[in-house]
């Protein structure tokens, strides 16, 4: 068994001097790094943290993030990577099961406000700590998307085995640069970070978490980006941007995971930002470990959603009749593999045994096979609601409304009293009830006509980038009315004001209410913090969420 630390481990022994990670703090050589996560696991290990100890790190946007992830793992500890612009709630409830949480270069015990005193003497681990091939490594969160969270634990073999694949099969190596845009509270920053780092390719740290969209075109331009991660929604927003400058010639590999693509958007990606560029579309579940699946779109991609492709090496995927172990035409999806986690954190319910014997999955996805045999996804099982007695799938209601012209984006979600709610996006402006109306009934039953559509500046996403369907269920964002006295901060009123669309922000608004969610959250702090040039907590707008305490918080720092 091949663990992380030691495929780290062959990169920089073949480049020693080549650079690791790079951003505007500075690059880091593979030598430096190796050095510096043995450390910092020597310091852990001088504090007393045993193999199997959870460690959470917080993004610093800085190399030294990155090399404390490393260390950690040198360390026989399990990762917990951790986003700063998590809410305060949510960020100490997933740290409670650390033993040390570093932020920047500092250490604490979760809970405390001052670091930890580090020990005179501290000598590098010499080697990384022998374990066995299912001994945890990292501890990730599920999305959130369609609920609260769980945290899932990884092993180490499920890990190493995805980044060697996705290195071998797109021949990442020392000529490329890969972008780390993904939020750190999410498992896809494991194959951010490490695939580059067992490759000998360069980590590229884009500095700000801004997520705009000319920032983040800019970062790739500036630092030659080749290959990167995201998520249709996020795209689909950037592509949006008017006036930004979307090419990126030196992009070379574009991987999509965690909702579903379609030929459209990697039609208008490839137009736009890589011509030529290869577009791999990913799908696995958290508690699958990274990806199970993969497709890589073909140069004509046809039209509508597209497939997730065929199951990785070592996974076998099934399509079965709902709470059964019978194939069916379309069904749950259902997955096998020896690389899967090792289950949610203090249950052992996360997998099912199949009348073979084997340790199942059932994702809770609806899918079916082509003739080609490359797999589907329909939708969410409990995105399948009956209305009126008639079965609808919601992701086809979403299809058809997305093709309707001056539709940018759509979300459907069921409230309270089974009654549809369509959330959309105009480009530049959605049109008329009635047109969406003649639009659904085209295609589906009367059933699947909306009985609401409500108009939104935005759809809400979470910090890895998918569509916030729970806070889609909640009551529409409340319109913003113009008011030329907001007072306060002028550089807080403009941020928020940009942030979110608008023409004017009310002094003591909750911004929560006037449509900010957890990415715009994220988006008003990087900005604040890029425009003043001081550190900004990204925690900022969840603890102080009117444009009144903000701009109080600035001064009390003689920041604004």
């Amino acid at each position: 068994m091949t663990y992380l630390p030691q495929l780290l481990e062959t990169a920089a022994a073949a480049r020693p001097d080549a650079p690791a990670i790079t951003g505007p703090t500075g690059v880091v050589s593979y030598g430096e790094l190796i050095g510096r996560a043995r450390g910092f696991a020597g310091l852990l290990r001088a504090l007393g943290a045993a193999p199997g100890e959870v460690v959470a790190v917080e993004d610093g946007g800085t190399p030294a993030s990155v090399i404390a992830l490393a260390g950690t793992l040198y360390a026989g500890c399990v990762i917990l990577p951790i986003d700063p612009v998590l809410s305060p709630e949510l960020r100490d409830s997933m740290t409670s099961v650390a033993r040390f949480l570093v932020r920047a270069d500092d250490l604490f015990e979760p809970g405390q406000t001052r670091p930890m005193a580090v020990p005179e003497q501290v000598e590098p681990l010499a080697e990384p700590a022998k374990l066995d091939a299912r001994s945890p490594a990292y501890l990730c969160f599920t999305s959130g998307s369609t609920g609260r969270p769980k945290a899932v634990l990884g092993a180490h073999d499920s890990l190493a085995h995805f980044v060697r694949w996705q290195r071998d099969t797109f021949e990442v190596g020392p000529g490329d640069r890969m972008a780390q845009l993904t939020s750190w509270s999410f498992d896809v920053v494991l194959r951010d970070i490490f695939t580059p780092l067992i490759s000998g390719a360069t980590l590229c740290l884009p500095g700000s978490r801004s997520r705009d969209a000319g920032r983040v075109f800019s970062f790739a331009r500036t630092y030659g980006i080749t290959l990167v991660h995201t998520v249709p929604s996020l795209v689909r927003r950037w592509l949006a941007t008017a006036a930004v400058d979307t090419a990126v010639p030196t992009l070379r590999a574009a991987f999509f995971a965690g909702e579903p693509l379609h030929a459209e958007l990697v039609n208008d990606w490839r137009g736009r930002v890589a011509p030529g560029s290869r577009v791999v579309n990913l799908y696995g579940p958290t508690e699958t470990t990274l990806a199970q699946c993969a497709f890589e779109v073909p140069d004509e991609p046809g039209t509508g959603p597209l497939p997730v492709g065929r199951p990785l090496p070592g996974c076998s995927v099934g399509v079965l009749r709902p709470g059964s172990w019978e194939p069916d035409d379309v069904g749950e999806v259902v997955l096998t593999t020896p690389y899967r986690s090792l289950g949610y954190l203090g249950t052992d319910s996360t997998f099912e045994t199949a009348p073979t014997g084997e340790q199942v999955y059932r994702t809770g996805d609806l899918g079916r096979w082509d003739e080609r045999g490359s797999l589907h996804l329909l939708g969410r099982l409990d995105q399948q609601v009956k209305v009126r007695g008639v079965r609808l799938r919601l992701p086809e209601i979403e299809r058809v409304l997305r093709g309707v012209a001056g539709v940018r984006e759509a979300a459907v979600v069921v409230a309270g009293d089974a009654r549809l709610v369509a959330c959309l996006v105009g480009d530049p402006a959605v049109p008329p009830v009635r047109v969406l109306r003649e639009a659904v009934l085209r295609e589906l039953p009367a059933a699947a006509v909306p009985d609401e559509f409500v108009v939104r500046t935005d759809l809400p996403l979470l910090p890895n980038g998918k569509i916030d369907r729970t806070d889609l269920r909640a009551p529409a964002p409340v319109e913003v009315e113009v008011d030329a006295e907001t007072g306060g901060n002028a550089l807080v009123v403009e941020t928020c004001r940009r942030v979110l669309g608008v023409e004017s922000v009310p002094f003591t608004a909750d911004l929560f209410e006037l449509g900010v969610d957890s990415m715009s959250a994220m988006e008003i702090a990087a900005r604040l913090e890029d425009e003043l040039e001081a550190e900004i907590p990204y925690g900022l707008v969840f603890d102080h969420p009117t444009v009144e305490e903000i701009s109080r918080y600035l001064a009390d720092r003689s920041l604004g």
